[in-house]
Parts: C-alpha cells; sequence; structure tokens
C-alpha cells in the first residue's frame, strides 16, 4: 500500500477521522469532550502558513496516522516552542516506519519555516523510540505526569 504524508489543509475531509483518533487516543479518558478536538483542528485548518499545522498519513486514500505541530504541548514548559505532538498511528499501521516518517516530515516542515529546534513529549517508555529517530532528550520527568522532553534541531543529522 502507497503512503503518503500530506497536509490536513489539503485533505480537511479526513479532520474528522484525525480528531477522533487524537481525542481516543489522549482525551477521552479525560472525559474532554470530542468537539473540543475538532474545534482546535478547525483552527488548524484555518491557519494559512505556519504553526500551527497538521499532517496525515494516507493510506489508499484513508488516513492511518497523523503528527500535529503546534505552539506548546507542555503547560508546565510555555517558552519552549514548537511542539510535534497528537502522534498517532492506527494499529494495523504500526511496526511500518509510519510514525518516524511524519515525525521527521513535521520536523522537516519547520525547519523550511525557520523553526531552529522542534519539541516533543512523551512517556518515558518511548524514550528509545524517540532517541532512536534522533530526538535529544532535553528533561525527564516533565510536567504532572512525569514525562520525557525531547528536542530535535531540523536539518541536524541523525545517526
Amino acid at each position: 500500500m502507497p503512503l503518503g504524508i500530506v497536509d490536513l489543509r489539503e485533505r480537511p475531509h479526513h479532520a474528522d477521522a484525525v480528531a477522533e483518533r487524537i481525542w481516543n487516543a489522549f482525551w477521552k479518558h479525560h472525559g474532554t469532550p470530542l468537539a473540543n478536538i475538532r474545534e482546535g483542528l478547525d483552527a488548524i485548518l484555518q491557519a494559512d502558513t505556519g504553526v500551527p499545522f497538521a499532517l496525515v498519513a494516507e493510506s489508499d486514500g484513508k488516513v492511518c496516522g497523523n503528527v500535529l505541530v503546534i505552539d506548546n504541548d507542555e503547560p508546565a514548559r510555555p517558552e519552549l516552542t514548537p511542539w510535534l505532538a497528537a502522534v498517532c498511528v492506527d494499529e494495523p499501521f504500526r511496526s511500518r516506519g509510519i510514525a518516524a516518517a511524519i515525525l521527521e516530515e513535521g520536523v522537516r516542515r519547520c525547519g523550511e519555516l525557520g523553526v531552529a529546534r522542534v519539541h516533543l513529549i512523551s512517556r518515558p517508555a518511548l524514550q528509545p523510540f524517540y532517541t532512536g529517530l534522533g530526538w535529544r532528550v532535553l528533561e525527564e520527568g516533565v510536567g504532572k505526569h512525569g514525562q520525557t522532553l525531547y528536542v530535535r534541531e531540523p536539518g541536524a543529522v541523525v545517526s
């Protein structure tokens, strides 16, 4: 199956699927209404250029993964911007390099915008995955959930 990575603004018909995916993965268990996530995506769709933006991975015209590029994803570090957030890949598509591809595309596009550093936060258990993709640990135990904070410089050589 051929994989494509596109800006959600190019495929706005995917917004409902992306909102539901993000809601199920990150917000449903907190009691956040799905409508709140959809409204956040509407704001991204209305942004003409720059940050924020959303990328979707498509396989046969259907969304199989996504990543958001937003101003901030961690209230404990408001000075850091931008962030890659809401990285999701559907279960049947995992272990195929899709998460790595959408993350790399997000970093690349940030570099095109002149961004010097991109940030990401995750559960500590995912540290080997992110460091394996060239993300450097900036700090551990961040925020109320004790997550790991990473940084990447667009254009940096990934070993």
